[in-house]
């Protein structure tokens, strides 16, 4: 049998981010897949960094908005507004602190090339093959119907994800590592042949889009996991994961087993003070 967790945007809180995986290890996971968004907002995002680094076993990092938000301040990527503005309006201070500097101008001078690599090294998106027919994508924050499926694929690190964005004149809420509504909008058809698990949107975020006549597509377990189904044989076909870690204080890890033709699904979210354990049910 085969075990493989997904986690959950952590955004620098390294309390929950440590005993989330010390509930994971005791299932000796074959592969953890990380969907981004490690650092802001939070009070210790270098400390999540580290932890990170420093995980045994194999481990996928896929890049966030916050960590290419990071980079594009880096590197002084400019898309029509100030990347520098742009972190710092969407939480750059907490991670600059956590790194001991007192601006985004010592933050750079200062920061060590062993981090400035980790963050260039951060993948764009993880394939899985469950069985024949059915792979897991790992996105950040889905699927963009302005991204060809098989060009969102092959889009793997942050120097291929500016150039397409560049070449294709996209705006980032239409990218795979920004979009929201058009990705939860859409029809799995569009993925078809995948499973897509993601981060990025809340999951009590998401909950708006019931008003809209989805009800019957998505299975919302409390803020914490968000599974949405094909209508017609409720196959899921994409999951959210995040919990919203700053928000709510908790975070979320899905993990999928897979036993020959079986595979079943569980969940482990953990907050300061409690530790809750789903069965999700067989597919």
């Amino acid at each position: 049998m085969s075990c493989y967790f997904f986690i959950g945007d952590i955004h620098g809180e390294i309390r929950l981010l440590n005993k989330l995986l010390n509930e994971i290890d005791a299932f000796h996971p074959d592969k953890m897949v990380f969907v981004g968004d490690f650092i802001d907002r939070g009070p210790h995002s270098k400390a999540v960094i580290d932890r990170l680094m420093d995980l045994d076993g194999e481990k996928v990092l896929l890049m966030g908005n916050h960590e290419l938000m990071l980079l594009n301040s880096l590197e002084n990527n400019v898309f029509g507004y100030s990347p520098i503005e742009l972190w710092y309006y969407n939480g750059a201070e907490a991670t600059i602190q956590s790194f001991g500097s007192s601006s985004f101008f010592s933050f750079q001078s200062d920061l060590e090339l062993k981090y400035r690599r980790f963050f260039q090294n951060l993948q764009m998106n993880h394939i899985l093959n469950l069985r024949n027919g059915l792979d897991i994508l790992v996105t950040h924050a889905g699927i963009s119907p302005s991204v060809p499926i098989a060009d969102q694929i092959k889009i793997n690190s942050y120097e291929e994800h500016q150039d397409y964005i560049l070449k294709k004149h996209l705006e980032p809420l239409d990218t795979p590592i920004w979009v929201r509504d058009q990705f939860f909008n859409a029809t799995p058809d569009l993925w078809e042949g995948h499973m897509v698990i993601h981060g990025h949107t809340p999951v009590n975020k998401l909950r708006r889009f019931m008003n809209g006549g989805h009800e019957d597509e998505w299975d919302f377990f409390n803020g914490d996991i968000c599974i949405r189904r094909d209508p017609l044989n409720r196959i899921p076909v994409s999951i959210d994961i995040d919990s919203g870690s700053t928000i709510s204080g908790r975070l979320s890890a899905l993990g999928i087993s897979v036993d020959g033709d079986k595979i079943r699904m569980h969940s482990i979210t953990v907050s300061a003070d409690e530790t809750v354990k789903r069965e999700l049910g067989e597919f």
